[in-house]
């Protein structure tokens, strides 16, 4: 739906500035909203509308900006007098660049292909291919994994029965050993610090299976560390780190790991609540993950979120746990949740079964959710909201620290805090102003040194001696520096600046793996003379390495250092110093 919002929004951005419309998007929306519109039913708000409006103009315009650079590129073996564009480069203008077909020919016909068009029945083609490649991907995704599951019956849940109940007895159905292959196909979490070696099913478990975005469960079988839980046709595999005897078997599921798995899949419910309640209806989860460590939500939004929006969810979030609202686990017909609770409730993804589980924190979060979850919101205890990136384009990932890993994060936060600024010999409260101070002194102190670094060479050069060598009226300058890139480029710079003395320069540092720069004075008899780019070429195997450039500038690195003399003497030779 934001994509086919998005895409109406441009077209009308397009639209009134063929019309030559002296009005923004946000205030074409106004007029629409007053004049034809009974926006009581609409669960936006109006200015959260206009707001989002004003947004999508700036970076329609912004995409115009650079897009136009794309389409260039894209049709520059293209005849100026064409009238269609070969399919592909609309397709992969719209795939990479973002550039629906009109957008495209439109930013064409002003970049100097006056006579393109999008051809008759595109629009289609475009159309079927995207829902295709969706098919082919929700295909691939619901492929069955590497368990054969079909040869068990269903494993009986009983985690569900409750949450915080760790200690039971069981029979193992079956326990089969991992190939190498089977346990590379396996994707182990960093959670996993052992390698499973056994996979064993049971008639019934309190190991909760990774999906919905939670890690699975660990703790012991018997003897047998399980490392991983999975599940596959309804059966449990539980992934060990050694054999576990058929028969009656009493098993173990890892107390304060569970609890942290709930308290980080609880606080993601609640941090999505939070958001919608504060920036407004449309946000929507478009992913999450919960493991012992942090959780994670991704959260569709029209902007970044700064530090002061995320202090305010989290202090909301806060709140709901403060108030120890109780956890509903509700069991219902997917229609009867349909009806009652409406397709909001499906964020995580719709489930595949007739019956769902509804997890309900009063009237802040409703989700179906297969989980575990705490029996109410205080039982987590705190949360803090570590800070937010951007996944893509509108879409927002909040990563979360509950409970105990909440507490644990701050003090860590602190002894960093203490011992930077015991480093520095500032008061905590005065680190960031001491950072700031010697940061600028350090960029200060920098720029001299590579002032000087450049001083040395010249002087170095202009005295003669082996570093700089003068024949029939060119200066050639071969040496090695104790330099980065950076510091090579001013070096060269004062080299080959002056036209009135025409210089070659090879320089050569073994800082990163080995780096070579090969310039000339551009205009000169040194450019006439030499080209950058075939010197370069054929010094560089000493570094095990290559490049490329211009005739009077061309730049390499590799994976040898130690042959960077080499190097250089193979361009004296070249030269014929």
């Amino acid at each position: 739906a934001g994509y086919l919002v998005r895409m109406l929004a441009r077209r009308v951005c397009r639209m009134k500035d063929d019309l030559d419309l002296g009005v923004s998007l946000s205030e074409l929306g106004s007029h629409h909203i007053d004049s034809h519109l009974d926006f009581s039913r609409f669960t936006q708000t109006r200015e959260g509308v206009l707001d989002i409006l004003d947004i999508e103009e700036k970076r329609y315009y912004i995409m115009l900006r650079k897009g136009e650079s794309a389409v260039r590129t894209a049709l520059r073996d293209l005849p100026k007098d064409s009238g269609e564009v070969p399919d592909e480069i609309l397709f992969r203008l719209s795939e990479e660049r973002g550039l629906n077909p009109e957008m495209a020919i439109s930013i064409a016909n002003l970049s100097g292909w006056p006579r393109l068009g999008v051809r008759v029945g595109f629009a289609a083609d475009m159309a079927a291919r995207n829902a295709e490649r969706t098919k082919a991907a929700a295909k691939e995704k619901s492929k069955i994994g590497m368990f054969p599951w079909k040869d068990f019956p269903e494993t009986s849940r009983d985690y569900y029965d409750d949450t915080n109940k760790t200690s039971f007895e069981a029979t193992a159905l079956a326990c089969n050993q991992l190939s190498d292959s089977e346990i590379n196909l396996l994707e182990l979490s960093t959670e996993v610090r052992v390698p499973p070696t056994h996979y064993v099913v049971l008639d019934r478990t309190l190991f909760y299976p990774e999906g919905g975005g939670q890690l699975g469960d660990q703790g012991q079988i018997g003897k047998s560390r399980v490392v991983d839980t999975r599940i596959e046709g309804g059966v449990i595999f539980h992934l060990t780190d050694s054999e576990v005897p058929l028969g009656k078997v009493s098993a173990e599921v890892s107390r304060e790991r569970r609890s942290q798995l709930m308290d980080h899949h609880t606080a993601v419910h609640i941090v999505g609540g939070s958001s919608r309640a504060l920036l407004g209806p449309h946000i929507w989860q478009a992913g999450s993950s919960k493991g012992s460590r942090y959780a994670r939500i991704d959260l569709t939004h029209h902007s970044r979120l700064s530090r002061e929006e995320l202090d305010r969810i989290e202090d909301h979030a806060n709140s709901i746990i403060e108030a120890n609202i109780p956890v509903e686990k509700l069991v219902m017909h997917r229609a009867e949740a349909d009806e009652k609770f409406g397709f909001e409730i499906y964020q995580g993804g719709p489930p595949k079964q007739a019956e769902i589980r509804v997890i309900r924190i009063g009237n802040h979060d409703t989700q179906a959710c297969g989980g575990t979850h705490h029996d109410s919101t205080g039982q987590i205890g705190e949360l803090r909201i570590i800070r937010s990136s951007q996944v893509q384009d509108g879409v927002e990932r909040l990563q979360i620290v509950a409970g105990d890993t909440a507490r644990e994060h701050a003090r860590e936060q602190e002894r960093l805090l203490n011992e930077s600024s015991d480093v520095l010999g500032v008061s905590p409260e005065d680190l960031p102003n001491a950072v700031t101070r010697f940061f600028e002194q350090w960029k200060s102190q920098k720029k001299r040194i590579e002032s000087l670094e450049a001083e040395i060479v010249r002087l170095r050069t202009d005295g003669g001696g082996q570093d700089s060598v003068e024949k029939d009226g060119v200066r050639y300058v071969v040496m090695e520096v104790e330099a980065e890139m950076k510091a090579l480029m001013s070096m060269l710079g004062e080299l080959t600046r002056d036209p009135s003395n025409p210089t070659l320069a090879v320089l050569g540092t073994r800082e990163g793996g080995g780096r070579i720069i090969v310039a000339s004075t551009k205009g000169s008899t040194a450019e006439e003379r030499h080209n950058a780019v075939e010197i370069l070429n054929s010094i560089s195997v000493h570094i095990q390495g290559g490049g490329g450039g211009s005739r009077t500038m061309a730049q390499g690195g590799g994976s040898n250092p130690d042959g960077i003399p080499q190097a250089l003497d193979s361009a004296r030779e070249i030269i014929g110093l």
